[in-house]
């Protein structure tokens, strides 16, 4: 019986070894993990805009403490992963409180103002206590994270939620686009509209299908540009076009490339 026990115990005790063995590799792995990633935090210069601490626990990453915005806290998470695939952004956004209808202009503003943002893009926003919530269409998948990062810069967000949408890759879809674009802005009822920086018509084109939003002057050029987009290619046709008037109009894109 005490040969049994002794047993027991010396297996119990080579566990242990081996189990010690294999956690100081892990621990080591951890501690190098953590290293880049604080080069890489130093080499973003997050601690310009805050401060932040990572710690690295079985190969998961753990980011803590409070930043001046948002775009920070992106920038932090995107250098951590650059490292590792797990990471945990619990970095707090200490911004500035503003009310939502100033952030609403500014992150109007900021997508307006970004100058590959065209008639075969459309992006809607809403905001409340401080939360952005973008949605919407793009047509190439660069024009959504860069229109995320320039929203997330602006002053007083706490939170960023981006359900945006890109088109999917399709040489019948270009056609359909260049078709509709033309036979819209080249109509004399709609070329007062092509002229403008931030032409207010837009076409989103999915695998045949067309959503037509934005903005017009009355309900009869709504109806108008439902009849022309009918008369194309597309398999179907959803009008989403407002009257200006009926919903807060967009401000003017600027010349300027912020």
């Amino acid at each position: 019986m005490n040969s049994f026990y002794r047993r027991v115990a010396q297996g119990s005790g080579l566990l242990a070894l081996v189990l010690g063995l294999t956690a100081v590799p892990a621990a080591a792995d951890d501690a190098a993990l953590q290293g880049r990633i604080e080069a890489r935090l130093k080499k973003a210069k997050i601690e310009r805009e805050g401060d932040v601490s990572v710690e690295v626990k079985g190969g998961r990453a753990v980011l803590t403490g409070a930043v001046t915005n948002l775009q920070v806290q992106r920038s932090a998470e995107k250098a951590a992963r650059k490292e590792v695939k797990d990471v945990d952004n619990r970095i707090r956004v200490a911004a500035e409180v503003r009310p939502d209808a100033d952030i609403r202009n500014d992150v109007t503003e900021a997508i307006l103002r970004y100058p590959w943002y065209s008639i075969f893009d459309s992006v809607e926003m809403g905001v409340e206590d401080g939360v952005v919530v973008l949605k919407g269409s793009v047509n190439q998948p660069y024009r959504k994270s860069d229109i995320e990062d320039r929203v997330a810069r602006v002053a007083g967000l706490r939170e960023l939620k981006s359900d945006i949408r890109v088109q999917p890759v399709s040489t019948f879809d270009d056609r359909l686009r260049r078709q509709i674009a033309y036979a819209i802005y080249a109509d004399e009822r709609f070329i007062q509209y092509a002229n403008r920086a931030n032409p207010p018509i837009r076409i989103i084109v999915d695998r045949g299908n067309v959503t037509l939003t934005g903005y017009v002057s009355s309900r009869v050029e709504q109806v108008i540009l439902g009849h022309i987009a009918r008369g194309t290619l597309a398999f179907a046709v959803d009008n989403k076009v407002q009257v200006d008037g009926d919903t807060p109009k967009e401000p003017t894109k600027s010349t300027s490339q912020s």
